[in-house]
């Protein structure tokens, strides 16, 4: 790696002679010197809050004997909708126009529900007016770069990739018809079925800062991808805006509305099928940065 037009050996080799508090303080006025020249953009930032999640989610599971039933899981399961979770992303742009990011957020619910309907995930059926309790694990990991191909005195402008990666893990129990490998049915009185599995997805996409004041900016993000990687097919989108406000200068408060879609085809051992999520709500992040 070279900055400003040394080697790191080369550094290492001047710098040696002096004091280990000289060099903090080299580091820490050009990161300084960085951050001033694009008010837009931060050297490094921490996110921490609440986001105003609600999940629209839909889900088939195929076992052996044949094809599921696509699963709306707040109609039949009572296990989407809007839920209050905590939130937390992190940036760091060591370079001027080199920025990294990482973004996490996680969802447990049970319910229990009687069913309206029948409902066949891998292989057990569990028939309309059944009690079926349902639990749902989901964890949404986020890592990203992105390059500021154009700064402003107040505005500026970014391409980018990443990636997107969801962790579900459902688990049903209740009275089922269940089809053996044979095709033969019998009727289990506790009857357990599960699907779980990892979905990243790769995105490219766009960014955009606009410094509004001293103490106001705006803030967007939006990409999108279709990869197909092994035994997964998937489409994602996701977007965001919002307004950052600043009454002081190291601290803030982020007032951003946050959507996500993922549509993946799975061909794996513990999941066969398609998963559809939709992640869409507000988020009130308060903010450190410098």
């Amino acid at each position: 790696m070279r900055a400003h037009g040394m080697t790191g050996t080369g550094i290492m080799r001047n710098l040696a002679p002096r004091p280990c508090a000289a060099v903090l303080a080299s580091l820490g006025f050009a990161a300084n010197a960085s951050a001033s020249d694009a008010p837009m953009l931060d050297t490094f930032s921490v996110n921490a809050g609440v986001f105003a999640n609600n999940l629209d989610a839909d889900l088939r599971v195929n076992g052996n004997s044949g094809r599921g039933t696509t699963i709306d899981l707040k109609r039949d399961l009572g296990v989407g909708g809007s839920r209050s979770l905590p939130f937390f992303s992190m940036t760091w742009r060591p370079f001027e126009r080199h920025e990294f990011g990482v973004a996490y957020y996680q969802d447990d619910v049970s319910r229990t529900r009687t069913a309206s309907r029948d409902i066949t995930i891998r292989d057990n059926t569990y028939t309309a007016g059944t009690d079926i309790s349902a639990k749902l694990n989901l964890e949404s990991y986020g890592l990203g770069y992105r390059y500021w191909a154009w700064i402003g005195d107040q505005a500026a402008f970014g391409v980018g990739c990443g990636l997107e990666a969801y962790s579900f893990d459902l688990k049903l129990r209740g009275t089922a018809v269940v089809t053996g490998p044979d095709g033969s049915q019998s009727v289990v009185a506790d009857a357990q079925a599960k699907a779980s599995t990892d979905i990243p997805d790769p995105y490219i996409g766009f960014s955009y800062r606009y410094q509004l004041t001293d103490w106001a900016r705006l803030a967007g993000d939006a990409g999108a991808f279709k990869a197909n990687v092994g035994d997964i097919d998937a489409t994602l989108y996701n977007m965001r805006f919002g307004l950052e406000l600043y009454p002081w200068q190291n601290f803030g408060i982020v007032t951003q509305y946050s959507y996500n879609k993922i549509d993946a085809d799975v061909s794996k051992t513990n999941f066969n099928g398609n998963a559809t999520f939709r992640f869409s709500g507000a988020q009130v992040l308060f903010k450190f940065r410098y």
